[in-house]
């Protein structure tokens, strides 16, 4: 079966109000496809902040041990 018919035959079996959140819901989805984002440029925040050169070194053990409480 496909998924077409599988949703009409789910959709029969519910009530005319979840019928109603259902179509509600297949429009909020239409909606959103349409709204398809750019992507954002490379570079956006140039400048805005600087990642230390210690970035990725390991936190120290106090540091450590507030996430693991």
């Amino acid at each position: 079966m496909h998924t077409e018919e599988r949703v009409i035959e789910l959709l029969r079996e519910l009530s005319p109000e979840q019928q109603v959140e259902v179509l509600d819901f297949a429009a909020f989805l239409k909606e959103r496809q349409k709204r398809v984002r750019s992507p954002r440029p490379y570079g956006l925040c140039d400048g805005a902040f600087q990642v230390p050169d210690d970035f990725d070194a390991p936190l120290p053990e106090t540091e450590i041990a507030l996430f693991e409480s």
